[in-house]
């Protein structure tokens, strides 16, 4: 008998859903009291994560108007890419992404900005320099904030061109 050129047994067979998980923490309803009342979820254990992100973005947008920069777009989006600052100084244009984490952080916030992240702050600065006609250079910039639970700042560092888009 001769090969043959298809695949044997069933297809893959698609059971539903996208593959990420998805965890929605609601109060459960039983009949006889109050068991679910004032359990708090896991993601927001230590507070809201866009309100620690708005937190980190506000405090390093502060710190670089400081030492002056001048804000040009914040939180401007392309598509599905988002860049959290753009801003101007003496040397160029800086697309800045704003990683914050509250205290105690397992991974240092700088350390989460992946290849992935890299590539689209990339294509963002693309669309927005051309867009705009933007013609002097351009850096990358990473601002790394941790927070104490009551929203103090315990670290912020601004690390300048962080990444560099060759090889990208």
């Amino acid at each position: 008998m001769g090969r043959r050129k298809y695949m044997q047994g069933p297809g893959p067979v698609n059971i539903g859903g996208t593959g990420r998980r998805c965890r929605v923490y609601s109060k459960k309803k039983t009949g006889g009291g109050n068991e679910g009342a004032g359990k708090v979820s896991p993601l927001r254990e230590n507070g809201d994560r866009h309100a620690t992100g708005t937190l980190g973005e506000e405090m390093a947008l502060e710190y670089l108007l400081q030492r002056g920069y001048k804000l040009l777009e914040r939180n401007w989006r392309c598509r599905y890419k988002e860049v959290d600052l753009i801003m101007e100084w003496d040397d160029g244009l800086h697309i800045v992404e704003v990683r914050t984490r509250r205290e105690p952080a397992a991974v240092a916030p700088e350390h989460t900005v992946g290849k992935e992240k890299q590539y689209n702050l990339v294509a963002a600065a693309g669309a927005y320099i051309r867009k705009t006609g933007y013609s002097r250079d351009v850096h990358f910039d990473i601002v790394s904030v941790v927070l104490r639970d009551p929203d103090t700042e315990v670290r912020l560092i601004h690390i300048q061109d962080a990444f560099f888009p060759i090889g990208l």
